[in-house]
């Protein structure tokens, strides 16, 4: 699987994971040291590694200003400390970055492009929120015709209905769904 698969890591950033962020996602500090040592795996294997971060923008993306109304407050806005990529995951060098409006994070970004250009066929997805930004990426990928591998224990969301839902979704129908632990034994 190592030269034709890229690790996501979608919006790992402090307005999501730091304590008492604006839209802080709990679950995710206490599976840092699992993330960060599935990340050295995937580094180590070869993978392609792709960070987002999804930038709030009323003019670029006035519907989601509408519905996601706690960013109203400041949240994830591009050059800000919330928007940047919490510091146990940062990306090293030579690993990629996408800077998003959408929660696809191949809607009018230059990802299909990279991904083609390194000959990826296998996308691994990790990070939050499961079922916005990973869920509508996977859906992305796959119709794409990227081969799609959800990571069901380094993916989050704020709520175990709406994680366990986009579980079932993606491995009915977008691709498979494995744990860190599956995924890096292939």
């Amino acid at each position: 699987m190592t030269n034709e698969t890229a690790l996501f890591v979608i919006d790992m950033q402090n307005d999501f994971v730091e304590k008492d962020s604006l839209i802080e996602v709990k679950e995710i500090r206490e599976n840092i040291p699992k993330f960060k040592k599935f990340l050295k795996d995937c580094r180590k294997k070869g993978y392609l590694i792709v960070h987002t971060r999804h930038c709030y923008d009323p003019k670029k993306n006035p519907i989601e200003a509408k519905l996601f109304s706690e960013l109203r407050g400041g949240g994830l806005r591009r050059k800000t400390h919330g928007w940047e990529i919490y510091k146990e995951l940062k990306p090293e060098k030579g690993e990629i970055v996408i800077d998003k409006t959408r929660y696809d994070a191949f809607f009018k970004t230059d990802l299909e492009k990279i991904l083609k250009k390194n000959k990826i066929k296998k996308i691994i997805i990790t990070g939050t929120m499961t079922n916005i930004c990973c869920e509508s990426t996977a859906r992305g990928g796959m119709y794409r015709d990227f081969e799609i591998i959800f990571c069901s224990d380094l993916t989050f969301s704020r709520n175990k209905q709406k994680q366990e839902g986009t579980l079932v979704t993606i491995k009915s129908h977008f691709g498979k769904v494995m744990s860190s632990k599956e995924i890096i034994n292939l």
